[in-house]
């Protein structure tokens, strides 16, 4: 068998894990890694396409081209390819096969035994007998790891914390194997939070059972990688507990390969911050942009290290997945943000080679959140220019702005649309900044209605942007206040198939003693918008409400914008 180079599959929910140059420099970890780019040129980094024969969840990817069908789920319906039966005699001699074949048995390496990332979970008599669950695959997949790292000594053989393999087994595996735990229930923060106490609980168990145990962390917004994400003080704390607590190695989730705001910055920081996880990181953001960026980096470094103190103060988790809207709310400051911005334009024209390119990439980027804290503060001016030089990166070969893949082109069109679309109301949208009632409780993260009667719409392709995402009761209520003049309720919706945001299925309007209903109509030219129109009763304006019927099969809904014309 020729040696399968293994592509790189999501081992968790968001996660993606990346390769990263190998490591020989003495650390307080075994193993570390970080997934940004340009993090293969880091010597003091491992790397997976190097330090793992088989790594995430690309088990099928040992195998034969039509192996035998014993390898799969036994499910009540039948076998299932998109599970394995890991009792099965002849999966694991595949697998023995393909280390012989490409390793060996005196090439040290790390091998990832792990079930497809869905919640199947094999049923014949033999994974039942062992002690499978329909939902707990653990017991043969530990027993299965067990064989390997005794056929196997020199190699390491790791299993999962995660889906179906979150039992802690029984009793002390052999020293060859380890244990890959996400850290995805323990919240970003530099302050100490009841979830920490359960985490180290957790890396204290697996420390009694196995003896490499490694933590993969995260380092981005993964819905937005332009905004300034401070994760220093955060990931110094964590490195520090980590370390405390016997992990063994680290696996830091950034952007991967795709371009992220302060990549080179984090790589340098967090790259020497993994070695020795006390040393203060100021000076080493401070000396990488002094000898990176010459004209503007005392700025960036200053910006970044306000933002670090302010976001440690404001004492909130970070979060993983949210907008701009959020983030002003929790570690983005507005105004400090809005003058670091205009401060590199001011420099750029002073900036050369090198640190040009640089500078201008990350001036260009940050225009997405900038774009979104305008909307926050209901400013349009200067759109146009804005989103010129957003989707000029496209020829900087920077086309994605999150890891779901959201486009620049399709932000930047959505955009151009709401701007137009402002701009024709321009002093005709009666509702625009007024206050409506909500009269059913409404989302956590998505408690107040402003976002919908700023006049401006929301992003098809964003649903951060501009959208009350609602789906906490199967009708939404709202009071509309007087809107004297207008003779048009417009209500607008979008829908995202990813993310299960449908159009609603029903829309009434209470005007007074009539009840008006209508189903959203599908914007011809954009699919993934709709909205209701409703005539105002003569009279009627001064007691309006509406009542939303979700589409209760789907998880939510969203509405972007009421405007009253």
């Amino acid at each position: 068998m020729k040696r399968i180079i293994l592509s790189i599959i999501t081992i968790l929910g968001p996660a993606l894990f990346c390769a990263c140059s190998q490591a020989q420099t003495e650390s307080v970890f075994e193993y570390k890694e970080i997934y940004l780019p340009n993090a293969k040129k880091q010597q003091n980094l491992n790397n997976i396409d190097t330090d793992w024969g088989i790594w995430g969840h690309n088990l099928s990817q040992v195998l034969p081209k039509n192996p035998s069908q014993e390898i799969y789920a036994q499910l009540p319906k039948g076998r299932d390819k998109s599970q394995f039966c890991f009792s099965s005699p002849k999966l694991y001699k595949y697998i023995e096969d393909y280390i012989e074949d490409n390793f060996g048995e005196d090439n040290p390496q790390r091998f990832a035994i792990l079930p497809n990332d869905n919640p199947l979970v094999c049923q014949c008599m033999q994974c039942t007998a062992h002690g499978n669950t329909a939902h707990d695959a653990s017991p043969t997949v530990l027993g299965l790891i067990e064989r390997l790292a005794k056929r196997f000594p020199k190699h390491l053989f790791f299993t999962s914390y995660y889906q179906t393999t979150k039992s802690i087994p029984d009793r002390t595996l052999p020293d060859n194997t380890g244990v890959l735990v996400s850290a995805m229930s323990y919240p970003l923060s530099s302050k100490v939070t009841p979830q920490e106490e359960e985490f180290k609980t957790l890396l204290n168990t697996w420390s009694k059972r196995v003896k490499h145990v490694y933590v993969w962390d995260y380092i981005n917004n993964f819905d937005d990688y332009f905004t300034p994400f401070p994760v220093f003080e955060v990931m110094q704390h964590r490195l520090r507990l980590y370390h405390q607590m016997g992990v063994s190695g680290i696996f830091l989730n950034g952007s991967g390969e795709d371009y992220s705001l302060f990549s080179d910055i984090k790589l340098h920081v967090l790259s020497h911050l993994l070695d020795n996880p006390d040393q203060d990181w100021k000076p080493l953001v401070k000396d990488y942009c002094q000898d990176s960026y010459p004209v503007t980096g005392n700025v960036i470094a200053d910006f970044i290290i306000r933002q670090e103190s302010w976001t440690k103060q404001a004492g909130k988790s970070l979060p993983l997945y949210e907008g701009v809207s959020q983030a002003v709310n929790k570690y983005l400051p507005v105004q400090d943000f809005i003058a670091f911005h205009d401060s590199l334009q001011d420099m750029l024209p002073h900036t050369a080679k090198q640190e040009k390119n640089n500078v201008s990439r990350m001036y260009k980027a940050m225009m997405l959140p900038r774009l979104e804290v305008n909307r926050i503060l209901g400013d349009t001016t200067a759109c146009s220019y804005m989103l010129q030089q957003l989707a000029s990166l496209n020829h900087e070969g920077v086309h994605v702005y999150s890891e779901s893949c959201w486009s620049l082109d399709n932000y930047v069109n959505d955009y151009t649309y709401i701007c137009n679309h402002a701009e024709a109301l321009q002093g005709k949208n009666h509702l625009k900044g007024k206050q409506l009632i909500p009269l059913t409780p409404l989302d956590e993260e998505y408690n107040s209605l402003t976002t919908i009667t700023d006049g401006l719409l929301g992003l098809p392709s964003n649903y951060h942007c501009g959208q009350l995402i609602f789906s906490t009761s199967p009708v939404l209520k709202i009071g509309i206040p007087h809107i004297i003049g207008a003779k048009t309720l417009r209500i607008s919706f979008i829908r995202n198939v990813s993310f299960r945001i449908a159009f609603p299925v029903r829309v009434t309007l209470r005007a007074g003693k009539r009840t008006l209903a209508a189903t959203p109509v599908i914007d011809k030219n954009c699919p993934n918008r709709a909205f209701v129109d409703f005539n105002i009763p003569s009279g009627a304006y001064k007691s309006l409400i509406l009542n939303i019927m979700r589409n209760v099969d789907v998880h939510s809904m969203a509405i972007d914008e009421i405007e009253a014309i």
